[in-house]
């Protein structure tokens, strides 16, 4: 299974609509549907596969599991080889300590916050990186793109 891990709206849509399949917690998935900076209209025919330790029922694209493993054999299930993951900082830190994830990619933005939603939550894990790609997108944004060794 290859796992991507992306935090970037407008490239993850473009990843999400291309291997039609990502993962996502409970928390952001709640501020992705009540938030007017996203809009998960971008996205077409894509399976969400929601982490949650109290799963709803599942609906026609939107699948509710309670771990990383068990979102990863539901990717598994549905004839997925990629799968994108758009957890916030518990999600991500889970699936990283599983060593559940490939490749990463991390945006450089040119602004400096005091609080916000981290990439991973503080927790014991290292993880090797091998650099792949830098891009440079609009308003001054850098792209950083490894591969988890």
């Amino acid at each position: 299974m290859h796992c991507l891990l992306l935090p970037d709206w407008k490239t993850f849509c473009k990843i999400a609509n291309k291997v039609k399949c990502f993962i996502i917690g409970r928390k952001t998935y709640k501020i992705i549907t009540t938030s007017k900076d996203y809009n998960l209209n971008k996205i077409k025919k894509v399976k969400i596969i929601i982490v949650s330790k109290k799963p709803s029922k599942d609906f026609k694209n939107f699948y509710f599991v309670k771990s990383p493993k068990e979102a990863i054999n539901k990717t598994r299930r549905l004839g997925f080889k990629q799968v994108l993951l758009a957890g916030g900082g518990n999600t991500n830190s889970k699936f990283i300590e599983q060593n559940l994830v490939n490749e990463a990619f991390f945006n450089l933005d040119p602004v400096i916050v005091g609080k916000g939603i981290r990439v991973f939550a503080e927790s014991n894990f290292e993880n090797k990186l091998k650099f792949l790609e830098m891009k440079k997108l609009k308003e001054g944004i850098i792209q950083l793109h490894y591969k988890v060794k």
